[in-house]
């Protein structure tokens, strides 16, 4: 699981900046676990996968080795996991922010969606990166606020009194729970919740839509490359 952890940061350090991550030397503190998959060299079989560019995202397509892989190869908790690093790895250069920080709000996402049946992580990821840039303190001048700019005048029946939606939990949980109304109210229709959700802003639907798309794409090919590992040192074992 450990080498799968590895090849899984190399697809996506390699795919942000390929000489860069050739080059890079391991580094201590939260970076260190990026660094992890430099250390050990990519086998031939895992090149063509790794080659592939993580910003051409829509181009992404898992190759067929990759789909042979029994679905029990990593247990799915560690499939999460793998999901989770990368989706974290690559918001994190993307908006050049500390990677322990990007991921406490990943966690909390996912953590939230797991409770939701309607809703996944990365669609409230992409919100929290469109509103806010994953900034928990931010507020705009209409009294939005948080991660996923909540107006607490609109929502006080989402929320106690003693809760602020500067704290990122508080602001996530409504953010969903605001979400969930929309669609509900929507029949379902998730264009029209988000058209909903940013008062119309012009552009939001389809900057959300490809970014959660964006970011699944991601992780299914951190657990997908991860599951080709596990089975070649198997096969090797």
């Amino acid at each position: 699981m450990r080498a799968a952890l590895g090849v899984a940061a190399a697809v996506v350090a390699f795919a942000l900046n390929p000489v860069q991550a050739q080059e890079a030397t391991p580094r201590s503190g939260p970076e260190a676990a990026a660094q992890v998959a430099l250390i050990e060299p990519a086998t031939p079989s895992q090149t063509d996968v790794i080659r592939l560019k993580l910003h051409n995202v829509e181009d992404l397509r898992i190759p067929r080795d990759e789909q042979a892989v029994p679905n029990n190869a990593i247990p799915s908790s560690d499939a999460d996991e793998l999901k989770k690093q990368a989706q974290t790895e690559y918001l994190s250069a993307k908006l050049k922010k500390q990677a322990d920080v990007v991921r406490k709000y990943v966690d909390l996402a996912w953590a939230e969606a797991s409770k939701r049946e309607h809703l996944n992580p990365e669609l409230l990821i992409a919100i929290i990166k469109r509103e806010s840039a994953f900034r928990p303190q931010v507020q705009s001048s209409y009294g939005a606020q948080g991660l996923m700019q909540v107006v607490r005048r609109w929502h006080r029946d989402k929320l106690r009194p003693s809760e602020s939606l500067f704290d990122p939990e508080v602001n996530i949980r409504v953010g969903a729970d605001v979400l969930e109304e929309y669609l509900e109210l929507a029949n379902g229709d998730l264009n029209t919740a988000l058209r909903k959700y940013s008062g119309n802003a012009r552009g939001y639907v389809n900057s959300i839509l490809k970014d959660s798309r964006e970011l699944a794409r991601i992780g299914e090919l951190a657990a997908a490359q991860a599951k080709l590992a596990s089975r070649d040192i198997i096969t090797q074992g």
